[in-house]
């Protein structure tokens, strides 16, 4: 092919399809060689898609039938993203992570759920406290005048209390069992403090929105 001349390849009738077998020129190191379009095409797909190269689909296309002499193998995680893997490549495929978590109070920020209220209003009325404790009380007292022989003078009979000498003593009536009424307006109690336990634990779905294809990895 070296020394064809370019004029000769212009002048040629140009092919509307190859078949794999059809035979195309290739100067290789200085020398014409021959190959068939199926060998050239494999060498081709040997080019671009070295082991380990991963291809998308948008359908069921297998390229272990697309691409003779090359074995291939679906990715695996069905269903999950891809994440990048390190520099090294030491965790390709290693799988990890959940489309759904489970909240635990670790994973919330410290916080309360603060009240304020107040009870009911109710009126008491007007109550009266329980009844007992009949009693009487004594008093010390002496009359004007009196002298110590306990003679009285006559000129007066009022009494005065007094301590000491020439006193008498005398108790006053008893008023029975009784009570006394009180009143209780109407008022509120003021009550804070934090409510109850809440919550019935399900998991959240983290997913984020998707697209799904086919991928597939050469593995020899």
């Amino acid at each position: 092919m070296a020394d064809i001349q370019l004029k000769y390849l212009t002048d040629l009738e140009s092919a509307t399809s190859a078949s794999p077998d059809d035979l195309l020129h290739i100067n290789q190191d200085g020398n014409d060689r021959s190959v068939t379009v199926q060998i050239l095409c494999a060498s081709l797909a040997a080019i671009l898609h070295p082991v380990g190269k991963v291809e998308w689909f948008a359908n069921n296309t297998n390229p272990n039938s697309v691409f003779p002499g090359q074995t291939w193998s679906r990715v695996p995680g069905q269903g999950k993203t891809v994440r990048l893997a390190n520099s090294s490549g030491s965790d390709v495929f290693q799988q990890g992570g959940s489309d759904e978590v489970t909240l635990t109070e670790a994973n919330m920020a410290p916080h309360n759920h603060p009240i304020d209220l107040n009870t009911e209003s109710y009126d008491f009325g007007v109550l009266n406290t329980g009844s007992g404790g009949a009693h009487a009380h004594n008093f010390k007292y002496k009359r004007n005048g009196k002298t110590t022989d306990a003679s009285t003078d006559p000129s007066s009979d009022v009494m005065k209390t007094s301590s000491g000498a020439n006193q008498e003593s005398r108790a006053t009536e008893s008023a029975g069992s009784h009570s006394h009424p009180m009143s209780i307006p109407p008022h509120y109690h003021k009550v804070n403090g934090d409510t109850g336990s809440k919550g019935g634990g399900k998991p959240v779905s983290v997913a984020n929105a998707y697209i799904k294809l086919a991928a597939w990895y050469r593995i020899s």
